[in-house]
């Protein structure tokens, strides 16, 4: 995981015990603050509130977590907690919620009332609350179970706590993502193409690079560019001449700077936008490619919504790259994965050097553009998509399998090559792609272990 979830954890209590039983403080203080450490031994952040009783703490709570911009509330009941103290407070927010349902004692035996049910009733707590969230249409999450590593199903509770989480970091990801677009949208292309106030509900803020505004390309220096040549000669198999490599570069250490300007996570541009005579007299095809590999977000034509949700994945996922499908293998049940000219170079296969070239450019008057390139190495990698819904609303889609590095790849050096052998029956996967209104733009990640909680609880984010 890149970034630590940080999540506000409340812990629920009721006054009536602070005033008839004040002896339990003791032991509900320990058991808070045990919990609050198995916690952090799982990689969160914890931003604490105090034990919370009456409305007026969960509110100075709840105004904690908004001033730390967390990801997540996580909540704890000691013991039981009218809902009514805190409904309204949980409710004016809309973080994710995930409420642990867990009490002191992994076996129940009622050797006293005070010994027993008094610290071990918190559940119905649970209950009492989760009714409301419930009628309330307030989305939220539970694990419930022993949270303490004497239940043999420890590993399994934590991992569901983890997985909300990382998804919860992801949602906050994309919600407070800045994209940044060069050109329009690619004329008729509807798949990605949102109403404002539908990518506003997402939290997705934009800004465009006007390609009259030559600031960006004019501050890139001979020097800049001499630095560039030496970084990437070291990491680059380096077939291009010095002077279409010096044309490309000035355009992609621009876009560099914009970006790192104007502090956004993601870009995007349509291909059209490029034209001799702009700020963009060639496709920054190999800044795109570059660019992820540092964990920049990026999608192709215009695509504001698949860039921000490729750097949301890259907030948690170590291996993400833009791509789209483009031809299907019916033979051998595959998919072919490419694009113009943009990968995250990062992923590329192992047993040798990604290539810089000159890509012939047919698309216009633009110049031609350097490109990185090498085949998708071979690995686990789920293929997966952020899809507008009807009513403004989204989804998301996801598909297990493996990428095929294989030798005809190796002869495939002029364009972006890749080969995805979902889980499922191609003619399956295409089939529940195409109903679930998957669009023709998505994210890979590789992985090794089984990412689908996350994306599953990403999807109830929504």
């Amino acid at each position: 995981m890149k970034r630590k979830p940080k999540v506000g954890f409340l812990p629920l209590y009721v006054l009536t015990y602070d005033e008839s039983t004040p002896f339990m403080r003791e032991t509900v203080n320990r058991h808070v603050a045990e919990v609050a450490a198995r916690l952090e031994a799982l990689g969160m952040e914890l931003v604490k509130a105090p034990v919370c009783r009456v409305r007026r703490e969960f509110e100075a709570a709840v105004a904690q977590f908004c001033h730390a911009d967390v990801d997540l509330i996580v909540t704890l009941h000691a013991a039981y907690s009218p809902s009514l103290e805190s409904i309204d407070a949980l409710c004016s927010v809309d973080l994710p919620l995930l409420m642990l349902d867990t009490t002191y004692d992994y076996e129940f035996k009622p050797y006293s009332y005070t010994d027993g049910m008094l610290y071990n009733h918190g559940i119905h707590g649970v209950m009492d609350l989760c009714n409301l969230l419930h009628r309330r249409g307030r989305q939220y999450e539970i694990v419930a179970g022993y949270f303490n590593e004497k239940n043999p199903q420890y590993a399994a509770l934590c991992r569901r706590v983890t997985d909300f989480a990382t998804a919860a970091v992801i949602r906050h990801t994309l919600g407070h993502s800045r994209v940044g677009i060069v050109g329009e949208p690619f004329e008729g292309m509807g798949d990605f193409r949102v109403p404002e106030e539908s990518m506003k509900k997402l939290g997705i803020e934009t800004t465009t690079y006007d390609c009259g505004d030559f600031r960006y390309l004019n501050a890139v220096t001979e020097a800049d560019v001499d630095a560039e040549y030496e970084a990437d000669s070291g990491r680059f198999e380096m077939n291009i001449s010095k002077e279409t490599y010096r044309f490309s570069a000035r355009v992609s250490l621009a876009v560099r700077r914009w970006i790192e300007e104007n502090r956004l996570n993601a870009f995007t541009m349509n291909f059209k936008a490029a034209a001799r005579g702009t700020a963009f007299p060639t496709m920054p095809f190999a800044e795109a490619s570059i660019a992820m590999s540092r964990g920049v977000g990026y999608a192709g034509e215009g695509d504001v919504l698949t860039a921000a949700f490729t750097a949301a994945l890259m907030s948690v996922f170590e291996e993400v790259s833009f791509t789209e499908i483009f031809c299907p293998d019916w033979k051998d049940g595959m998919l072919f994965l490419s694009h113009m000219g943009e990968y995250n170079v990062a992923l590329s296969a192992p047993d040798r050097r990604p290539v810089m070239s000159e890509k012939e450019f047919t698309f216009g008057n633009a110049g031609n553009p350097a490109t990185v390139l090498s085949p998708f190495k071979a690995g686990k990698a789920t293929f997966v998509s952020l899809n507008p819904d009807a009513n403004g609303r989204f989804s998301v889609f996801f598909q297990t399998g493996k990428m095929l590095c294989t030798p005809a790849d190796h002869r495939q050096t002029g364009i972006v090559a890749g080969w995805f052998l979902p889980d499922a029956p191609l003619e399956e996967f295409l089939e529940a792609y195409s109903r679930a209104g998957g669009i023709h733009h998505a994210a890979l990640v590789y992985s090794d272990a089984d990412i689908t909680p996350v994306l599953s609880a990403f999807g109830g984010l929504l």
